[in-house]
């Protein structure tokens, strides 16, 4: 994928900019961006991030459906607010 962005015009191809044309072509030019993304590395990318996803157990989340709809599902406090403050700590950057 390219992308490119700015508002800058230049001097048709052929033809060169001079005096203040070209002072406000090369002041132009300095505003504009132009990205240029690897689909194929970007999919290499996705395939590891997924390969480290662990699996989903729908047993386990069958379970745990049935007991809430029941009202018997048991919650251990202590141990999911120690998860989120862990959690939370290892997304700060702290350098």
């Amino acid at each position: 994928m390219v992308r490119i962005s700015g508002t800058s015009s230049s001097a048709p191809i052929g033809k060169s900019a001079s005096g203040k044309a070209k002072k406000e072509t090369a002041k132009q030019a300095r505003n504009d961006n132009v990205q240029v993304s690897d689909a194929a590395g970007l999919r290499e990318r996705a395939k590891v991030m997924l390969s480290d996803m662990p699996e989903v157990r729908m047993e386990i989340i069958e379970g745990i459906r049935n007991s809430l709809e029941k009202d018997t599902y048991q919650m251990d406090s202590k141990a999911i607010s120690a998860f989120i403050v862990r959690n939370a700590l290892s997304e700060h950057s702290w350098g």
